[in-house]
C-alpha cells in the first residue's frame, strides 16, 4: 500500500516508531532542578566526607578478601571484609584488594595482620 506517492506504511510506521523513541530517550534523561544528586557507593576505597568515616566497600556477595590499609601517621595494615561497606580508622589514607595477603581470601570479617 502506498501513501503519498513512495512512501509505504511500512516507512511511516518506522518513522514514528523512531520519533517516539528519541522523544522517550530525551524525557528520560533530563532530571528536575531540584532533584537532590544520587549518592552512588564506589566499589574499594571511599574517602571520609562531611564528617563520614573512610570506608572500603566490598561489592561481591559472596567472599570476604584481604585489603591493605593505608595509615598515616600509624602503619599500614591488612584486613579481613566481607560484603558491603566496612568502616575504617579515623586516620586512614586508603585501602585497596590485595590478592597477594595469604591468597586474598579470608574466613573471618574483622581479623586484621600486619
Amino acid at each position: 500500500m502506498k501513501i503519498r506517492g513512495s512512501l509505504t506504511a511500512t516507512a511511516v510506521r518506522l518513522g514514528l516508531a523512531a520519533a517516539a523513541l528519541a522523544g522517550a530517550l530525551a524525557c528520560g534523561t533530563v532530571a528536575p532542578a531540584t532533584a537532590a544528586p544520587e549518592r552512588i557507593q564506589g566499589c574499594g576505597w571511599n574517602e571520609s566526607r562531611g564528617g563520614e568515616r573512610a570506608y572500603y566497600e566490598h561489592c561481591a556477595t559472596n567472599t570476604n578478601v584481604w585489603i591493605q590499609v593505608k595509615r598515616w601517621p600509624r602503619g599500614d595494615y591488612h584486613r579481613c571484609v566481607g560484603p558491603g561497606r566496612t568502616n575504617l580508622d579515623l586516620d586512614a589514607t586508603g585501602a585497596w584488594y590485595d590478592s597477594t595477603y595469604q591468597g586474598g581470601l579470608c574466613s573471618h570479617p574483622g581479623d586484621t595482620g600486619p
